[in-house]
């Protein structure tokens, strides 16, 4: 893994211009949290528990979408990470008392912009995984529903590029953590307690229960192209657990090559799932014989 990484390790010289951009925010927020998750991975419900955590007020919903849809350039970004969702404007359960920035983004939307992530992220980063047969799956199905392509270009379902991200965090030392959607959905007060120590933010039960609020807040970047990619979420209340049934590797097309791109992203998977950066639920780690 760590050759794939050459991509994003980019000297500090060649993109500093563009970092600079971006730094002001350091002085705006108390601290700046980054969770980077391929599609379908319950980023979304994810992030919606951080809504939670009263030191946390804003959040920004894929910044960089613009930039790989639209073509849109950084200054594009800046602005739109300049206007943050107030989560003040929700009717949360949790008061807030702080400042601090919630980041949430995908692999192949920030692509080369990386490093300006890691450069003003507060850490560790927090990956997302999920079994890719699911979120794959997943992706196909919501292409399906809005009439859309089903062969969009594999480097969107993430895999590839998470895995070099990744690997620019090893590479470069940075405090990281990989948390996978089955385990935070279904072990949610095993997973949410060690993701916010390593911040250490306290953490409450409450935290994950929260108001419905699909009427105050719109996601979507592209005007509404996207928006009905969270309306679950924002109409619910809670986490929902992951009991979907995972498809066999065969029930993926051969066309385009998608049976094959699959399997190369399980390989991926299993490989993220063996690393000491992932968050164990605590049934797992008492499981683990002592050494």
């Amino acid at each position: 893994m760590t050759n794939s990484s050459a991509k994003f390790a980019l000297p500090r010289s060649s993109n500093s211009n563009q970092i600079q951009l971006f730094t002001h925010l350091q002085t705006k927020h108390k601290q700046i949290y980054v969770i980077i998750s391929p599609p379908r991975c319950s980023s979304t419900a994810f992030s919606r528990v951080f809504w939670e955590q009263p030191t946390i007020r804003y959040y920004s919903h894929e910044p960089f979408e613009v930039t790989y849809y639209d073509g849109k350039d950084l200054t594009t970004v800046v602005d739109k990470l300049n206007k943050p969702l107030d989560l003040l404007n929700i009717e949360r359960i949790q008061d807030s008392s702080g400042s601090s920035l919630l980041i949430k983004e995908m692999p192949y939307q920030v692509g080369d912009n990386f490093p300006i992530l890691f450069e003003i992220a507060s850490k560790p980063i927090i990956f997302l995984i999920r079994d890719p047969r699911l979120n794959i799956a997943s992706r196909i199905e919501k292409k399906r529903m809005v009439g859309e392509s089903i062969y969009f270009p594999h480097i969107e379902t993430g895999w590839e590029l998470l895995q070099k991200k990744i690997s620019y965090c090893e590479k470069h030392a940075v405090p990281h953590m990989i948390v996978d959607s089955t385990e935070f959905r279904n072990h949610p007060q095993e997973v949410f307690p060690q993701i916010f120590e390593k911040f250490m933010l306290p953490f409450s039960p409450e935290m994950l229960i929260w108001n419905p609020c699909e009427d105050e807040v719109s996601l979507d970047n592209l005007d509404g192209k996207h928006q009905h990619l969270y309306a679950r979420v924002l109409n619910s209340n809670a986490l929902q657990p992951a009991h979907e049934a995972v498809p066999e590797i065969d029930e993926f097309p051969e066309e385009h090559g998608i049976h094959e791109h699959v399997e190369f992203c399980l390989d991926i998977y299993k490989t993220l799932r063996t690393s000491s950066n992932r968050i164990r639920p605590q049934t797992e780690l008492l499981s683990i014989p002592n050494m």
